[in-house]
């Protein structure tokens, strides 16, 4: 390997007009340098000094930059093809129009750095810092950005199609207009993020958290969103956040697994909620055929609390609703008369009142005990009613409502008129998750 050349060697190459091609610079010190329009390619620059270099429109094609420091450096129209920039430090760079395909910036930081126009194409960006950095209308397709800091960035009518970012950090990142079709976002966190007119098709977004993003306009034809959640979403057209919605309204019509969700009035405490899982326990051991049905989160609120509950179908969420309506108290019979309907249009048969259904089918008298088979417990489910009893939850008002994959309404029920887990288009919203709010009709009035 070549001895690496001194400043005074490189300014004196520099005077001469001579080539810098392949030449060893290891660790030199380029600050502040005028390197516009120098031929660069392969030359090993690793560790080198370039804070404010002036490198626009230079050649540095398979140049080596590993752990060089380019901090508030020009690289405007820079020709980096294929360059070697793992953990280079690029703070307030301006690489705009810069080429960057298929270059290696694996752990670089590029804070601030403004690569609007640039060519990222092919590029390796994983865990790679762009906190602020600007990306507007940049070329970024197929690249790999997996874990990358994203934070605040702005990638506004950028493509990242074919992209891969999964687990990326972009709260409160632009990428409104940008071309994400096909990209990989799983486990990404899009805190507020503003993806308004994005084009999301064939996206995947599993696990991905989107509360708060801004989602007005979305393209979203064959989207993956498998256990991506958020507890609001922005649906306003100028992202103020003042059309709050659910991500299932704003993926209308994405298929996903059934829900089934039950809405209590105040807080629930953790006694109540024990019970009620163990309860789902126990029914999923009880009934294999029904095991599918699937804890997906709580909401702990103070003037309102969820329990979501998901399966593979929605009979499986109606079975084990069936076995909840003995446990819950109020709300227990409008449930028990909706769950007849839904059994009696799956069966053929004529619906029976709900105090029917509290007379025979949901009521356990004392000889029933005797003949129940060892893989009903009775003792179990009386002891949850026992501790139920005992709590506020038991007289507490409750929604109910089962959701098929695509968001339709399958079963809804609640224990007052005034109440509804699905607000009426044409008034303000009675039920309020998203802020946690249980509110009775009489407050609007």
């Amino acid at each position: 390997m070549t001895q690496a050349l001194a400043k005074g060697e490189i300014f004196y190459r520099l005077s001469k007009g001579e080539s810098m091609r392949g030449l060893n610079m290891v660790r030199a010190d380029l600050s502040a340098m005028d390197l516009v329009r120098v031929d660069l390619t392969q030359a090993n620059l690793r560790m080198a000094n370039l804070i404010q270099a002036n490198l626009s429109d230079a050649r540095l094609t398979n140049a080596f930059l590993s752990g060089a420091t380019l901090n508030e450096a020009q690289l405007v129209g820079a020709n980096l093809v294929q360059a070697s920039m793992i953990g280079a430090m690029l703070k307030a760079a301006d690489l705009s129009r810069a080429d960057l395909s298929g270059a290696d910036l694996t752990g670089a930081t590029l804070e601030g750095a403004q690569l609007s126009g640039a060519f990222l194409v092919g590029a390796f960006l994983t865990e790679t810092d762009l906190t602020n950095a600007d990306l507007s209308g940049a070329y970024v397709r197929m690249s790999q950005m997996g874990g990358s800091i994203l934070v605040r960035a702005t990638f506004e009518s950028a493509d990242l199609s074919q992209s891969d970012l999964s687990g990326a950090k972009l709260e409160a990142a632009n990428l409104s207009n940008a071309n994400l079709i096909g990209a990989k976002l799983c486990a990404c966190s899009l805190i507020e993020c503003d993806l308004r007119y994005a084009d999301l098709t064939n996206a995947n977004l599993n696990g991905a958290n989107l509360t708060g993003a801004k989602l007005y306009g979305i393209k979203y034809t064959g989207v993956s969103l498998a256990d991506a959640w958020a507890d609001w979403v922005d649906l306003s057209g100028d992202g103020n956040g003042l059309v709050r919605g659910t991500m299932e309204e704003a993926f209308v019509g994405i298929l996903t697994r059934p829900m089934g969700q039950m809405l209590v009035e105040g807080m629930v405490t953790d006694d109540v909620w024990v019970a009620i899982l163990s309860h789902l326990c126990e029914f999923r051991l009880c009934h294999p055929e029904a095991a599918d049905v699937q804890l997906k989160a709580i909401n702990r609120g103070i003037s309102s609390s969820a329990l979501y509950l998901e399966a593979d179908r929605e009979t499986s969420l109606v079975a084990y609703f069936q076995e909840l309506v003995d446990i819950v108290g109020r709300g227990s019979q409008p449930l028990a008369e909706k769950l007849s309907v839904i059994n009696a249009n799956l069966n053929g048969h004529n619906a029976v009142s709900a105090e029917a259904l509290y007379q025979s089918a949901y009521a356990i008298s004392d000889g029933d005990f005797a003949n129940l088979t060892t893989t009903e417990d009775p003792l179990a489910l009386s002891a949850h009613e026992e501790t139920l009893q005992r709590t506020a939850f038991w007289n507490s008002e409750k929604a109910f409502v089962i959701l098929t994959g695509n968001r339709h309404v399958y079963l809804e029920a609640a224990s007052s008129d005034l109440l509804t887990l699905r607000p009426p288009h044409t008034s303000n919203s009675k039920l309020d998750l998203i802020n946690g709010h249980f509110v009775m009709e009489e407050t609007h009035r």
